[in-house]
């Protein structure tokens, strides 16, 4: 057989993915109970542009994370990207089953967060988990939170993550306190 790259050998990758340094994954009750393991609802890998390692130590870390998976920040009732779906979902699930004339024997004041649900949230870098947040599932229906369906806003998660970690100035000093110093030490630089 003929060799037609005439000496020159081509360096072929064994994974595209291995290409995307930055992940975010989304967890049901990740860990909480040692038979279910890791529940992955979503998991995807990406790129930034321009990444600034300097955001990971920065005060706006918390501002990322509550716009993506807060449940209570900034103004009264304000949600993050990934609880105001959950909410549309449980709006729409509630009309779509609304029947008026249905009679329901009021149950002795059930206490919803008995069995908690725990969405977990995190974003890693190189395979090392950077950042993580979580919020409980317990504040939407069963039918929306054990069919979790994202695909909608996994656009605007990634964008508002390469948006932030991107950035060129963090506040990086709180009330005095120099925060570079205050994080552990990851190496998660630029390449």
């Amino acid at each position: 057989m003929k060799n037609n790259y005439k000496g020159k050998k081509k360096d072929f990758k064994k994974n595209f993915w291995e290409d995307f340094r930055f992940e975010f994954v989304l967890y049901i009750n990740n860990g909480r109970r040692k038979e279910d393991g890791n529940n992955i609802i979503c998991q995807r890998l990406f790129d930034v542009k321009g990444y600034n390692e300097e955001a990971l130590k920065s005060l706006e870390v918390r501002d990322l994370m509550d716009t993506i998976a807060g449940t209570e920040y900034g103004s009264v009732g304000q949600m993050g990207i990934i609880p105001n779906h959950f909410k549309k979902l449980c709006k729409k699930a509630s009309w779509d089953t609304y029947n008026p004339y249905r009679i329901k024997v009021n149950e002795d004041n059930k206490d919803v967060f008995e069995h908690e649900d725990v969405f977990t949230f995190e974003i890693k870098i190189d395979k090392k988990v950077a950042l993580s947040t979580q919020f409980s599932g317990n504040w939407f229906q069963t039918d929306v939170r054990y069919q979790v369906n994202i695909r909608d806003i996994i656009p605007e998660i990634i964008e508002e993550i390469q948006e932030f970690l991107s950035r060129n100035e963090y506040t990086t000093t709180y009330e005095g306190y120099d925060l570079k110093f205050q994080f552990p030490a990851y190496d998660f630089k630029a390449d």
